[in-house]
């Protein structure tokens, strides 16, 4: 019921299902070409059509929801794995560790999230792996910022005072101690940057430097499909709608999780 309630909740559910039976669910094989079946309306053998090359779009679909999924959230994961512990250390030193260790991730939120990830895969060069990496770092900056302005209040508590007095190692002290109450905002992030990570990731792939060809993804999909706007035009309005849709979703799980996290 609680899916059913939530659109939201419900329709990442589907999202999740259908790229885990994506080898089920799919028509056609994504990357099967059909030179004789090229940009074929919807039909019963297609529901979504064909491509140029005569691909099934809804097989394409299917496929490069893993692809979005696995960026979206393996970036996300990666940035809070190592971002944390960053904000959490910067914080809890605090003087000259706390002021470099900040400046460089200052640094990173200065540049514009695209045009780091760019470079970050301009030199590493293009493909999903590399442009998951180049995700994961500019999600980086958003968890050590959130760790760090909790640590700042939770060192100050007379529980962190008890526990250095009684000799606890900083390691234990942090996450033993302070983690589980900065946790909350942390959580908050995670939908948020993960939507993020996946329209990054589109955004690489619909420049040529994300996922290549001939494998799927929901943004060199709406790259390829440019130029058959008008012979074709369902061809890169359905994979920019579910990207349109899969980030307006995990905004909205965000704001469920904040509210309930308030309540």
């Amino acid at each position: 019921m609680r899916f059913v309630r939530r659109p939201s909740l419900g329709f990442l559910a589907l999202l999740v299902l259908a790229a885990a039976a994506a080898p089920v669910l799919a028509p056609r094989d994504p990357t099967e070409m059909n030179k004789t079946a090229t940009l074929r309306l919807p039909s019963w053998g297609n529901p979504l059509g064909t491509d140029q090359f005569g691909r099934d779009i809804l097989s394409r679909l299917l496929y490069g929801a893993r692809i979005a999924l696995a960026i979206g959230l393996g970036a996300t994961l990666a940035a809070a794995i190592v971002g944390v512990p960053i904000g959490l250390w910067a914080g809890w030193q605090g003087g000259v560790v706390d002021g470099a260790t900040m400046r460089g991730v200052d640094t990173l939120l200065a540049i514009p999230p695209v045009l780091l990830a760019m470079g970050l895969v301009v030199m590493t060069g293009p493909g999903s792996l590399n442009a998951g990496i180049a995700v994961s770092v500019v999600g980086l900056p958003q968890f050590a910022k959130l760790a760090r302005a909790g640590t700042l209040t939770q060192k100050r508590m007379d529980y962190t005072e008890a526990a250095v007095a009684l000799g606890a190692t900083d390691r234990r002290i942090l996450f033993r101690g302070i983690l589980p109450n900065i946790l909350s905002p942390i959580i908050v992030q995670v939908p948020v940057a993960a939507s993020r990570a996946i329209l990054l990731e589109a955004s690489l792939s619909f420049l040529g430097l994300g996922t290549q060809p001939p494998a799927p993804s929901w943004g060199l999909m709406v790259s390829e499909s440019r130029n058959y706007m008008y012979a074709a035009p369902w061809y890169g309005t359905v994979p920019g709608v579910l990207i349109a849709l899969t980030v307006l979703a995990l905004n909205a799980v965000s704001d469920v999780v904040r509210a309930r996290r308030r309540g």
